[in-house]
């Protein structure tokens, strides 16, 4: 039995530290991972919807890239604020096809507004810093059954965060062995009738 493919979704509000991790992570563990937001600027720019829609056309084009990652990856990491109301549909999507393992990305609101400001700005989608404080408010309520949650409030140091993404990964290789050992395991047997 082969092993599913796994979708990493690193969750948290813009400036918590999701990009850093997920370059972290790429460059320690060697999995690949997709940058969320170059696929929205240009969805932003080459759309003719606005809101919602272009919300949820711009997760198809990030589900699209998805897909074609794994077709040479057994597992791609990817971010997201948790803000938009297109995500949950997102990932419900990805369930069907793919583990999806969640990875909550948590710092104090405030830090996350100054690392937004001294951050690449080129590199991420522009907006105003009360936009930054309402998208964030809500990415921070955001809830679902984390597998892992990562406080980046100082930040966490490189050591710590790629050990807890490499112990997660471990973990569901595990559970995968186990379940996979089940399922090939013969049953009971039954007594032959005379």
């Amino acid at each position: 039995m082969s092993r599913r493919t796994q979708v990493v979704v690193l969750v948290g509000p813009k400036g918590s530290g999701k990009t850093h991790i997920g370059g972290l992570v790429s460059s320690a563990l060697g999995v690949r991972f997709l940058r969320v937001e170059p696929i929205f600027l240009e969805n932003m720019r080459t759309s003719r919807l606005t809101g919602a829609p272009r919300d949820a056309e711009g997760y198809a084009r990030v589900a699209a890239a998805i897909e074609a990652a794994l077709a040479s990856d057994r597992c791609v990491f990817v971010e997201a604020t948790g803000a938009s109301d297109a995500l949950p549909a997102f990932l419900h999507d990805l369930r069907s096809l793919h583990e999806v393992l969640l990875v909550r990305v948590r710092a104090p609101l405030a830090t996350c507004l100054e690392r937004v400001h001294t951050r690449d700005q080129s590199a991420h989608i522009p907006v105003s810093d009360d936009r930054v404080v309402e998208i964030n408010t809500r990415a921070a309520q955001f809830e679902l059954a984390w597998d892992l949650e990562i406080d980046n409030s100082g930040p966490a140091s490189p050591e710590v965060i790629v050990d807890a993404i490499r112990e997660l990964l471990a973990r569901r290789r595990r559970e995968d062995s186990a379940h996979a050992s089940a399922l090939t395991r013969p049953g009971p047997r039954r007594p032959r009738q005379p």
